[in-house]
């Protein structure tokens, strides 16, 4: 495999990078490599490493909401999931994260404790697209995570966006074009702000694999039309009045994927079948309908995130830093929203979400509520699950099988869990989606408050099918409580884990792997 040192891209850089011949192996995959025709750009995107919390400590949501152990038991996230930071730490973190797992090689050369695909690199290294030159999407994509880990040095950067050397925006993620084109937004019609904001959603979008096509990655846009409240279920031949498919991104992706009949995984605790949203602020932003100012939606993510500023010498160029900074702001944004005014507004946008979350009735201590009413439904038929001693997968097992079967049991819990799915679908799509409070408000409201909705048909089916069954449960909000008395609910070993974690960080990754881990 040809090493990034060794990269020769001499006719793409030769007078066009810096307008005079330069050596043969400069790597333009590697951003401080761009440092001097672009001084600005590059200063601000180091930047990047200032997002972050100011103590080095990570910031643990799941401590901070174990409700979210239980919704993704049986899932890498319910092992380690931590805030956004900046992109400066994009491949620290991908290598660090439990999720991906602590893939060492035995010592009959095979690799052990893999848990991811390999196109989980595909949002956090610039050098995915230049591997996908090299080896081919398809031949990239369908291999485990660690397979390409000593070919993986830089993090997110310049050449994911630019063309290599080059100002011009591009899509290095054929994946994304794909995507783009399917619901008739094709990169090469669009203008320079849509463009930009196209290769932010290279990364900031909702995406999966299944298993098919190579396990490259795609975008369930299939069915969706950006800003136009749709009913999807025609796509699904669904007959229900209930307005289960009707809405923007969310209720077309869930109509993708339930015509495929997909599923993330099966939940560990309740065995319902999961979707993961991943984190679709540009769905949210194209889905956005109100605005004092009917042009307002032709804003994009560069328009707060990039400002333009200008330098010492009076020359404009956008900002890298790729934050929220109210006062950066360009001046026609300013002439109706003062930059003092965001705090408050942000905040009472926090707020509202937050009491549909959090409240006695919220989502989220519902969702960790139904999934172990649920268990102990399955409990009480005899189906075991961790409860009873199983390993994850075993419970999985005796859930999916239990659910196949033609009993009159099968029937109610496939009832229920269909909408414990739908139910958390709704719910992740609003609080995967990083600063949703500030793009489209409105949606996660609509979002949230739907997802309350299904949870309350759940939960009223939970409880009947538990005084049928299970009369004596009693349901204890106790027990969940905090992150350390859910992860071992869950199956899962914390301490074993991180145990396990750094000796895969020292046996492979110091030794074997460029990345530097920051």
């Amino acid at each position: 495999m040809m090493k990034l040192q060794k990269l020769a891209l001499a006719v793409m850089v030769s007078a066009v990078f810096t307008g005079t011949a330069v050596a043969k192996d400069v790597d333009l995959y590697k951003s401080e490599n761009w440092q001097q025709t672009f001084p600005e750009q590059y200063k601000t995107w180091a930047e990047t490493e200032q997002s972050t919390p100011a103590n080095g400590e990570l910031d643990d949501l799941l401590a901070a909401n174990p409700n979210l152990v239980s919704a993704w038991a049986g899932y890498g996230f319910a092992k380690d999931y931590n805030r956004a930071r900046g992109h400066h730490y994009a491949l620290t973190d991908i290598i660090k994260t439990l999720r991906v797992g602590h893939p060492v090689v035995g010592h009959d050369g095979k690799v052990v404790g893999e848990a991811m695909a390999a196109s989980c690199w595909s949002c956090k290294t610039p050098d995915v697209a230049r591997m996908y030159d090299e080896v081919g999407e398809a031949k990239f994509s369908d291999n485990a995570w660690s397979t390409w880990g000593h070919e993986m040095s830089n993090t997110i950067g310049c050449a994911d966006c630019h063309e290599l050397g080059k100002a011009e925006t591009r899509l290095s993620r054929p994946y994304t074009d794909r995507a783009m084109t399917s619901i008739g937004k094709d990169f090469s019609k669009q203008g320079a702000t849509m463009q930009a904001s196209q290769t932010c959603a290279q990364c900031h979008v909702e995406y999966y694999f299944d298993g098919t096509d190579s396990k490259k990655v795609k975008y369930p846009m299939d069915y969706w039309v950006p800003g136009v409240e749709t009913d999807y279920k025609k796509f699904v031949n669904y007959t229900g009045t209930d307005g289960l498919y009707v809405g923007f991104a969310a209720e077309a992706q869930l109509a993708y994927f339930d015509q495929r009949g997909f599923k993330d995984w099966t939940n560990a605790v309740s065995g319902a079948p999961m979707i993961k949203a991943q984190h679709p602020e540009f769905e949210n932003m194209l889905d956005r309908t109100e605005h004092a100012m009917d042009d307002h939606l032709e804003f994009g993510c560069t328009t707060c995130h990039m400002p333009k500023a200008t330098n010492a010498k009076g020359a404009e160029f956008s900002n890298h830093k790729v934050t929220f900074e109210a006062d950066k702001l360009p001046a026609d944004c300013q002439s109706c929203h003062e930059a003092g005014d965001f705090k408050e507004i942000l905040d009472e946008r926090k707020a509202e979400i937050t009491k549909l979350r959090f409240d006695a009735n919220g989502t989220d201590p519902r969702l960790t509520e139904v999934h172990f009413k649920a268990q102990a439904i399955w409990a009480a038929n005899g189906i075991k699950g961790l409860e009873a001693g199983q390993t994850i997968p075993q419970a999985k097992g005796n859930y999916e099988a239990a659910l196949k079967a033609k009993t009159p049991l099968a029937g109610e819990m496939n009832s229920l869990l269909t909408k414990v799915r739908n139910a958390q679908w709704f719910w992740d799509s609003a609080t995967a989606s990083h600063g949703i409070h500030a793009h489209n408000p409105t949606e996660a409201v609509r979002l949230l408050e739907k997802s309350n909705s299904i949870l309350d048909a759940a939960l009223t089916e939970a409880n009947a099918l538990l005084a049928k069954y299970a009369a004596d449960y009693k349901y204890d909000a106790t027990k969940y409580d905090t992150k350390a008395k859910v992860q071992p609910l869950v199956g899962l070993d914390l301490e074993a884990m991180q145990a396990s974690k750094e000796i895969f960080l020292d046996k492979r990754v110091k030794k074997e792997w460029p990345a530097e881990l920051k």
